[in-house]
């Protein structure tokens, strides 16, 4: 066809035109993005992206009553930054007035440099504030009274997108006359650089109630909550910065905005969101606190408690947080604040998706630590049948492999379609629900009624191996030489060490407020760091488990039932239960001492008391022609000592290596007899010449020799059968009643005892006692029935006790021992202590605490030596 000029024109114009749309859709992000930075530092008005406008006074001062805080407890907040997407601040209010009739919050989107990626169009924030709100009085700085308080949970609850968006780019927030149109947006910018943010403001519709209404007993303390959830923004940084509105009548700056938080110099806070393009993956993170530790003012004394945050995320989101072993009360994703620094064993449960691995997360004095879980989908099972048997079964159109009548297995949890073909008949469909762990069943009829759905209440696990009555491949199937196909896919094996999840379980878990958890203090700059949102004080299950009423450990490793009552020389006695302690040995002796990251000062062999319930890592250090190390984590149970010995000079390749074993998946096992404790399978780090692991079935204490492993091998532990005759062993000690336990497994027996079902090969036999040292032994058992072979007696060394008992004005405050957190509060008695004097300090939060040093004597001569802290409020 020929192009006359006319038509040429007329193309050009459209192809001119099509470019013109084609490049405004490429530049719709751009085109949006403001160009219209705030008019001035004060006396401005500025909108809102939710509601109305407000007014900018700020004739002067203004950045003293307004505080961000990641902690209800603390209302002078911290400077915090976090990688989290998903968390929760609070604002508060220290003014002499007592209150702000309405808050709002500006938002600061950094800017992309010129080499990084545009913001997302997709980036989306959603805010959820909470507070109260009443009517004003109408009197200059009067509060409200609690009975015209009204408090709202979602009074915003509402998503921002890009279009939100309203002021900028620049560098500075409003502050009026504070280094007016350069007072910086978040803690450490540098104004010099040319960082700049685009803003918006969001009217949080509550007031602020703060400490000098003088009105006790208020959610949060009166604080505004605020919740934020980022999506779609793969990496930038996001400054949340707090404004305080008063009514004209109410306030002696008249109407409008003259107070905001402060950012620069002490008594700074605010809350910013870092987030490095990390791809949403799994794992930890973490962001620095201030604490503004150097306000002598604001925190009286020399010593601080040993708190840090700590915020737990997952995709997806909404599933049940335990903490060592005990339900936390919230769901992901959470954060827990003022959490006393140390290890916490942390795992995930959700419905429909498998349980996760529990992770040791280390919470640091000062900083957030943040850690994220992928959830990995349950499954379950369908048996498919078919009237005639021999149909080829499809799952969601993917081929099984597997002909009618048959099992399937691996089948991810939720709805599926379930399809069959069956040669001179249509095929037939239908949905089946897969609930995880569980078998469900369909059935068709070719030409007929169509399907029957049922789901039975069963597991899945080795139905074909075990269960002679469970259907089994068609004739066909082993004709045709057809493999089963799981269509979830098989579960990897976890690629780093861990540990059972019901292991390690605090013997209590308490808060003294919302979102508190006890941990053991740590302070190491070496050590990693890491974030939080404080939980709802109205949710009474997130204020822990009392002290008075500890939770019961299903996962702690007891052998047999334990006497009906305690002797009077037991090592603990009822009212000492919470803590225990650690007696760290090594070769050669005069080593020092790191214990949880810590370095202690001492040398061992060292006695470590008042530690509390869980894991404790204890490192030496050997200084030579180089410098060698020992390490090894020990599990402290409350009421009883633990024992390592640590050789720095003795090195032992090690290497990853699966353990599994198909007879004892239901058991947990140790390695060499000692914590901790891992689940079948685990990946584990093995000597690579060989050592042994150890179980306990069914009352019995197996043991098996992994001889030499190759890096990643799979280890396969046998049946019980092949671990040796069964035989009984003596245990006598000096004096009489220790605590006896096998492989790491308390027996709940005192000495002179017998234990039973003991298999024939090494193992591992420990003993304590209040007042001695514990005596630890290896061993290598052969049934022969002789005395020589099983009959074993310690010596056991005494150390000079004492008793201590702790109280405080006001009581229920926690108990920290030379700096490290016993898990126990005010009052508590500490029996068995070695005589000495000892740092002690108590806390009720982070600003209400007192330390002292007290000298604990001999019981027989001196008595329960008794200490009372009165607390600075």
């Amino acid at each position: 066809m020929k192009i006359n000029d006319k038509n040429k024109k007329g193309y050009g114009r459209i192809l001119v035109a099509l470019l013109i749309i084609v490049a405004a859709f490429q530049c719709v992000s751009a085109l949006d993005l403001p160009s219209n930075p705030i008019a001035g530092a004060m006396h401005v008005n500025i909108n809102t992206a939710n509601a109305g406008g407000y007014y900018i006074k700020f004739d002067g001062g203004g950045l003293n009553a307004l505080h961000m805080t990641t902690s209800t407890s603390d209302r002078y907040g911290q400077l915090t930054t976090t990688s989290m997407k998903s968390g929760t601040f609070y604002l508060s209010d220290t003014g002499g007035r007592g209150f702000f009739n309405d808050v709002l919050l500006m938002i600061a989107v950094r800017k992309p440099a010129e080499d990084e990626d545009p913001i997302s169009d997709d980036f989306t924030l959603k805010i959820r504030s909470s507070g109260y709100t009443w009517v004003p009085s109408g009197v200059v700085n009067k509060p409200p009274a609690a009975k015209d308080l009204e408090y709202l949970s979602g009074a915003v609850d509402q998503t921002f997108t890009l279009s939100s968006l309203s002021y900028g780019p620049q560098k500075w927030k409003p502050a009026g006359n504070n280094d007016p149109m350069n007072y910086p947006i978040y803690g450490d910018q540098d104004m010099m650089d040319d960082e700049e943010f685009y803003i918006y403001f969001v009217d949080l519709k509550v007031g602020e109630v703060g400490e000098n209404s003088m009105l006790p007993g208020l959610i949060d303390n009166g604080m505004v909550k605020v919740e934020y959830t980022i999506e779609n923004l793969d990496s930038g940084r996001i400054a949340f910065n707090t404004y305080g509105w008063c009514d004209e009548e109410q306030s002696n700056q008249g109407t409008g905005i003259s107070w905001t938080n402060k950012i620069v110099g002490e008594g700074a806070s605010g809350y910013v969101v870092d987030i490095v393009g990390s791809g949403g993956g799994e794992g930890g993170s973490s962001g620095k606190i201030s604490y503004d530790s150097d306000d002598t003012s604001a925190f009286p004394g020399s010593w601080k408690p040993q708190v840090g945050n700590l915020n737990i995320s997952s995709a997806p989101t909404g599933a049940k947080i335990y903490i060592d072993g005990v339900y936390s009360g919230e769901e992901t994703n959470a954060s827990f604040v003022d959490v006393p620094a140390g290890d916490y064993r942390v795992y995930l449960e959700h419905d429909e998706y498998e349980t996760t691995e529990p992770k040791t997360i280390r919470v640091k004095r000062g900083y957030v630590t943040e850690e994220k879980f992928i959830l990995e989908k349950g499954v379950g099972s369908c048996f498919v049948s078919s009237v005639p048997a021999g149909a080829d079964i499809f799952v969601d159109g993917n081929d099984t492999l597997w002909h009618t009548d048959s099992l399937v297995t691996g089948i991810e949890s939720g709805t599926h379609t379930v399809t069959v073909y069956h040669e001179g008949y249509s095929p037939e469909s239908a949905d089946v629900a897969i609930i995880m762990g569980e078998q469900s069943e369909i059935s068709f009829i070719f030409g007929g009624s169509g399907a029957r759905v049922s789901t039975l209440n069963s597991s899945n696990q080795d139905v074909h191996d075990e269960n002679p009555a469970d259907p089994s491949p068609s004739e066909n199937d082993a004709a045709d030489g057809e493999e089963r196909v799981d269509m979830g896919g098989e579960t990897s094996l976890p690629a780093q060490t861990v540990q059972n999840r019901n292991d390690g379980i605090i013997g209590y878990i308490f808060s003294l407020f919302a979102g508190i958890f006890p941990g053991a203090p740590e302070e190491s700059e070496s050590l990693p760091v890491v974030s939080s949102n404080p939980s709802n004080p109205s949710n009474p299950s997130a204020q822990g488990i009392s002290p008075e009423n500890p939770p019961l450990n299903p996962g702690v490793p007891v052998y047999g039932d334990a006497p009906g009552e305690q002797s009077e020389e037991s090592a603990i006695t009822e009212g000492e239960k919470g803590t225990g302690g650690l007696y760290v040995t090594s070769y050669p002796d005069n080593l020092p001492i790191t214990l949880d990251g810590v370095k202690t000062g001492e040398s061992t062999p060292e006695y470590f008391y008042g530690l509390k319930e869980g894991s404790h890592t204890a490192l030496v250090t050997y200084s030579s022609d180089s410098v060698k190390t020992a390490q090894e984590t020990a599990y402290v149970f409350a009421g009883d000592d633990s024992f390592v010995k640590l050789e720095p000079s003795v090195f032992s390749q090690k290497i990853p290596v699966t353990v599994q074993s198909k007879k004892f998946k239901d058991s947990s096992f140790m390695i060499g007899g000692e914590f901790p404790e891992y689940t079948f399978p685990s990946t584990v780090s093995l000597e690579k010449s060989g050592t042994f692991i150890t179980t306990v079935k069914d009352g019995t204490f197996y043991t098996f020799n992994t001889g030499h492993q190759e890096e990643n091998s799979v280890l396969n532990i046998p049946s019980p059968d092949s671990g040796g005759t069964p035989g009984t062993i003596s245990i006598t000690t000096t004096p009489e009643g220790a605590d006896v336990s096998v492989d790491g497994y308390r027996t709940g027996l005192k000495t002179p005892c017998t234990v039973d079902n003991v298999t024939e090969g090494p193992h591992v036999l420990s003993v304590s006692k209040g007042g001695y040292y514990p005596e630890q032994k290896e061993f290598h058992f052969v049934n022969t029935g002789e005395p020589d072979n099983s009959d074993f007696s310690f010596f056991m060394r005494e150390y000079p006790y004492g008793s201590l008992l702790i109280d405080s004005t006001p009581s229920g405050s926690m108990i920290y021992l030379e700096g490290r957190y016993t898990g126990v509060t005010t009052p508590h008695e500490f029996s068995y202590m070695p005589i000495g004097s000892y740092d002690v300090a108590v806390a009720l939060n982070r600003t209400t605490f007192k330390e002292g040093t007290v000298t604990v004597g001999p019981l027989q001569k001196s008595g329960v030596t008794v200490y009372n802290l009165t607390l600075d409020n």
